[in-house]
C-alpha cells in the first residue's frame, strides 16, 4: 500500500498547485508550535501541530511510522523538542518528505518563528 504523500508525490506538481503545501510543525513549547504554524499559514499553508514525545506519546516510539508525517509536504521540528530516543529513530526510519530542524527566533512583535540549522532531505523511494 502507497502513502499518502507517496501518491501525492506520483500524481505530479500539477495537483501541488492546486493545493497548499502542508507543513507538519513539531515542538513541546505549545506558545512556539503555534507560532510557527501560524508563520506557515501566513504564507498560505496548512499545518499540523505535534507537541513531540515529551507532551503526548509518539507513534515513532511505537512504530516506523508516524500518521503526521504522511500528510505532510515538509516536516519542521524544533531541534530544542528533539529528544534522543526520538532522534535516533528518525535517523532508522525512511521518510518521505524532508525534515527541517530548526531553532527559534523572535521578530520585533514577539512572535517566534523558525530558523532552519540542518535538513534531512527525503529518502528517494525505489518503485
Amino acid at each position: 500500500m502507497t502513502s499518502p504523500a507517496v501518491q501525492r508525490r506520483e500524481r505530479g506538481e500539477a495537483t501541488r498547485s492546486s493545493r497548499p503545501l502542508s507543513v507538519l510543525v513539531m515542538s513541546a513549547d505549545a506558545k512556539r508550535r503555534g507560532d510557527w504554524a501560524k508563520f506557515f499559514e501566513d504564507q498560505g499553508m496548512q499545518t499540523i501541530r505535534c507537541a513531540g514525545p515529551e507532551v503526548t506519546s509518539c507513534a515513532l516510539e511505537l512504530s516506523t511510522r508516524c500518521p503526521l508525517h504522511e500528510h505532510a509536504d515538509l516536516i519542521f521540528y524544533d531541534e530544542e523538542s528533539i529528544t534522543p530516543a526520538l532522534e535516533e529513530q528518525l535517523d532508522l526510519v525512511p521518510l518521505s518528505t524532508p525534515v527541517a530542524y530548526a531553532r527559534a527566533m523572535r521578530s520585533p512583535q514577539g512572535n517566534e518563528y523558525p530558523v532552519t540549522e540542518r535538513v534531512r532531505p527525503a529518502a528517494r523511494l525505489s518503485r
